[in-house]
């Protein structure tokens, strides 16, 4: 049984927690440089792949169908 939810979303998802920490390690300012240097390549990427994704998404019609979804919950 395949998920309804698309590959996509949930990679995107696990792209942006990526970001998120990666973020978090670039600000810290106990971090080495290098982990900061190193933090900046995956926050990049994260971001790129999060791009990505949302592009597939929105190709596929599926952000509209998310939007339309969310507007009539909040009716």
């Amino acid at each position: 049984m395949t998920s309804p939810v698309p590959a996509e979303w949930t990679r995107m998802i696990g792209s942006f927690r990526a970001a998120q920490v990666a973020q978090d390690q670039m600000k810290d300012p106990a971090a080495s440089q290098q982990v900061r240097d190193d933090a900046t390549i995956r926050y990049s990427r994260a971001v790129d792949q999060v791009i990505a994704d949302l592009g597939t998404l929105s190709e596929r019609q599926v952000l509209g169908r998310i939007t339309l979804f969310l507007s009539k919950r909040e009716r």
